[in-house]
């Protein structure tokens, strides 16, 4: 039996702050909320009393923070994946957006791991059948690993497109998942079952 924990990052600064996008260094990466790192720490208390044997994250700032609590807590490394990260989608972004380098990174989260290698590298611009076509390449390469307790921060919709693609249910692809939102999916006998565990 595999578990695989999909949770969306915790609330960003710039939903509450937008103006904070004029004058960031990496303005498509943005940092949690007090909001979003007071729900980092609740999901570290609730996850540590699941087993969790493997943490991927997307590579943005925000799905990193929300990790970090919990990677600390059990003492196990990040490894930042690209295959989980939002929608490249050209409307939302100029270019392939700047994320915090990992150098500056690893002064605040020292778990993560600097010698993962992505998985899938996505495209920019990307469009929404590329999109749907990477979150399920990495949807299954995440459980190839026969890893049995796997946990993935991302983003909405690669959250949701994950879910959509082991469970085979489209109905996720439109579910309103909340910032810090948790699905949990279990495949027994090579079925894919999902619950919403909070959010």
């Amino acid at each position: 039996m595999q578990t695989l924990w999909l949770v969306r990052h915790a609330h960003r600064l710039d939903f509450i702050q937008p103006e904070w996008f004029d004058t960031a260094v990496y303005p498509y990466d943005p940092p949690l909320s007090t909001q979003g790192f007071d729900r980092a720490s609740s999901l570290a208390a609730q996850l540590s009393r699941v087993q969790v044997d493997r943490i991927y994250t997307s590579p943005f700032l925000r799905t990193i923070q929300t990790a970090d609590p919990l990677a600390r807590l059990l003492q196990l490394p990040m490894w930042l994946e690209w295959g989980l990260c939002e929608w490249l989608c050209q409307d939302w972004t100029s270019g392939f957006p700047e994320t915090t380098p990992v150098e500056n990174l690893l002064r605040f989260h020292p778990n993560i791991d600097v010698t993962y290698k992505s998985l899938v590298i996505p495209c920019y611009p990307e469009t929404f059948e590329e999109l749907d076509a990477r979150i399920n390449n990495i949807a299954y390469k995440l459980m190839q690993g026969n890893c049995q307790n796997t946990l993935a921060i991302a983003h909405k919709g690669s959250v949701l497109g994950i879910a959509a693609a082991l469970t085979g249910n489209d109905d996720w692809k439109t579910y309103d998942l909340p910032c810090g939102g948790t699905i949990k999916l279990i495949c027994t006998d090579g079925r894919w079952l999902s619950s919403i565990v909070d959010g």
